[in-house]
């Protein structure tokens, strides 16, 4: 019955395919490709390769790193977000939340 991903039959099944398949050969890239990210060597080729590219004028170059210097916008990611509903409110000219009643809930119905 065990059919969640975790199983030892699907894991066990996984790793033959990683040895003993032609996926073994794409597993052994990715695994080489994620550990030369991990490790930081792909900064390197790409710096290597954007220096073999065009020249580039001194003056140009310092006026690109100026603006990339730029903090970018902080956003925030803890409390509440805006939902489309408060959204919309506030784009037709009401409050975000729509206003309680008397005893602290929303309106009840009027008879």
């Amino acid at each position: 019955m065990a059919k969640s991903i975790r199983a030892k039959n699907k894991m066990a099944s996984r790793a033959r395919k990683r040895i003993q398949t032609h996926y073994a050969v794409t597993d052994a890239a990715r695994t080489q490709r994620l550990s030369d990210k991990l490790l930081g060597k792909d900064k390197e080729k790409a710096e290597m390769d954007v220096e073999g590219e065009g020249e580039v004028a001194e003056g140009e170059a310092k006026e690109g790193d100026e603006e990339m210097k730029e903090d970018p916008k902080k956003i925030s990611t803890s409390g509440r977000r805006g939902s489309r509903r408060e959204q919309w409110r506030l784009s037709k000219g009401m409050s975000a939340k729509p206003k309680k009643g008397r005893m602290g809930c929303k309106p009840t119905r009027r008879r």
